[in-house]
């Protein structure tokens, strides 16, 4: 979306029971309307706000293209608790294309953690954006510091052996 063109819309969180629980089988639809805008304009990231009635949440995300041609968000379960969303609940979806897909927001401790292992590093470099963006998501939900540089370490391992 060259103009980023913004869509606002109400829309249902909904359970996916086709999809294996704990994976992000919590979506919302994107309506008819606005998918065929975003296909229209090439989009395949889009980055908004969720707003379930009690504050609103900023995400960035992949749109899922379903069998049907139907366009959803994917979210997981403690994303939607934290934004105060739960099943069977509309909110209120605002997005526009992301203009970086590619950007990965990295915790300190992950950074850290790589800056310190040019062996890691180079294994880091070597992988898809989104398997770098669940790492640094994993290790960033962490609430404790320690928590988080345990799997900063334990993920940069992970990475090394099987680079």
């Amino acid at each position: 979306m060259s103009d980023a063109t913004e869509h606002d819309f109400p829309t249902p969180v909904l359970e996916d029971p086709e999809t294996e629980a704990g994976y992000m089988h919590h979506y919302v639809p994107i309506p008819a309307e606005v998918a065929a805008a975003l296909d229209a304009d090439g989009v395949t990231h889009v980055e908004g706000t969720l707003d379930a009635g009690s504050g609103t949440r900023p995400f960035r995300r992949a749109l899922h293209r379903q069998p049907d041609g139907s366009l959803r968000l994917k979210f997981g379960a403690g994303w939607l608790r934290e934004a105060g969303a739960a099943v069977g609940n509309v909110a209120r979806v605002t997005l526009h294309e992301d203009p970086d897909p590619g950007r990965v927001d990295m915790p300190g401790e992950l950074s850290a953690a790589l800056d310190l292992d040019p062996e890691a590093s180079k294994a880091w470099a070597a992988l898809s954006p989104s398997r770098r963006k669940t790492h640094a998501y994993h290790v960033g939900r962490a609430k404790r510091t320690d928590t988080r540089i345990r799997r900063a370490l334990s993920i940069l391992d992970e990475i090394k052996r099987s680079d």
